[in-house]
């Protein structure tokens, strides 16, 4: 057991207070991992804001790296000094969607995340005798989090742990929806509405698929130049400009793929007038719980299609590896995610920024 400095969300809607917590030792197949860097991501934001229902009090926090610093019982794959990068989706690969091919649906993930808990049922973490919830079996706003061996994914020397930390969401979605849950093909066009840490990763996948003309849509001006450095062809200012008519001057009868990236409902619809007949919506940003989408039903008699994509279909362990090769070899960027840097204490400005738009990804240093 051991005390640890966290960020902690009582209620929607309210401030997440920092304050020391308890964190208990790792049980049987989990470790304790010392972070180092945490991104701030919209699903971070949605639950401080009460657009996705969780259990409260819980610890915030689902992307990020760190070092082992313990390891429990059955714990085989890494070990104390080992660099890890951490996985929202700690798949068990018996369940039934495991056992398909589908980890990133894991049964058992999914049980822990709808519950606060880790993979025994209870939490490694309070205040007195107050039982504080796991984000996604991370809560990486901490000092030091408890982990299933699952969660994380050993990562070598030379990548900088500040900015490996998007790999666990905004890389991993952002890549995966491209390769994996799509299967963007050479010459096929793109186009991908908001240009955040998901948004700029279906970009820059998208151009090593091939794909052209690749278009980034954004309501700000910087994040559509940051997004052409990713691979974008072209660049359309939804504020200022008609999407659809400059979507359809661009390429013809509208794009293969729209990748929507931002989770709000009018978006989606947004993106739906902008594939051509036989195209693709694929939905990668998180809505919140209730909202709804309304399309016209006689368009699929053109047979356009919606696709749903969660964590980019990705299958962790198999494409973490995969990615760290491309950056190494200089066929992938991470270092042009992160715009802003800041301690623990500065969450809410953090969130602020998610807010307002401003930037890309931030990032806290612990």
């Amino acid at each position: 057991m051991m005390r640890t400095k966290a960020a902690v969300l009582y209620e929607a809607g309210q401030v997440a207070v920092i304050e020391e917590i308890v964190l208990d030792t790792p049980h049987r197949g989990e470790m304790l991992v010392r972070m180092e860097a945490a991104g701030v991501c919209h699903s971070d934001l949605h639950v401080r804001d009460g657009h996705l229902p969780e259990p409260l009090p819980m610890v915030l926090g689902h992307e990020g790296t760190g070092v082992v610093v313990e390891v429990g019982p059955g714990v085989t794959d890494l070990q104390p000094g080992d660099r890890v990068v951490l996985t929202l989706v700690p798949a068990c690969g018996h369940c039934y969607f495991c056992r398909r091919g589908e980890p990133h649906l894991c049964a058992t993930s999914g049980v822990m995340a709808a519950g606060g808990v880790l993979g025994d049922g209870t939490s490694r973490m309070r205040i007195g005798t107050q039982t504080l919830h796991h984000f996604n079996s991370v809560s990486c706003f901490s000092e030091y989090i408890v982990v299933p061996q699952e969660g994380a994914a050993k990562i070598p020397d030379d990548v900088p742990l500040e900015i490996a930390a998007l790999l666990g969401c905004a890389v991993v979605t952002g890549v995966g929806a491209v390769e994996r849950t799509a299967g963007v093909r050479p010459a096929e066009s793109v186009a991908v509405i908001g240009c955040g840490g998901v948004g700029l990763n279906i970009i820059q996948a998208a151009s090593l698929s091939g794909a052209y003309p690749i278009i980034a849509i954004d309501v700000r001006t910087d994040k559509i130049e940051l997004a052409k450095t990713f691979g974008a062809s072209h660049g359309i200012n939804s504020r200022d400009q008609d999407a659809y008519a400059a979507i359809h001057e661009i390429a013809g009868y509208g794009v293969d793929w729209a990748f929507e990236a931002l989770g709000n409902p009018r978006t989606i619809e947004q993106a739906w007038g902008l594939i051509r007949a036989g195209g693709t919506v694929v939905v990668v940003g998180l809505s919140p719980k209730g909202s709804r989408v309304s399309l016209p039903a006689f368009d699929f008699i053109s047979e356009k299609n919606i696709r749903g994509c969660f964590y980019g279909s990705s299958r962790f362990h198999a494409d973490v590896p995969q990615i760290l090769k491309r950056i190494q070899a200089g066929r992938m960027r991470i270092d042009g995610l992160v715009s802003h840097s800041v301690p623990l204490e500065g969450l809410e400005t953090a969130f602020e920024r998610l807010r307002s738009g401003d930037g890309a990804r931030t990032i806290i240093h612990f």
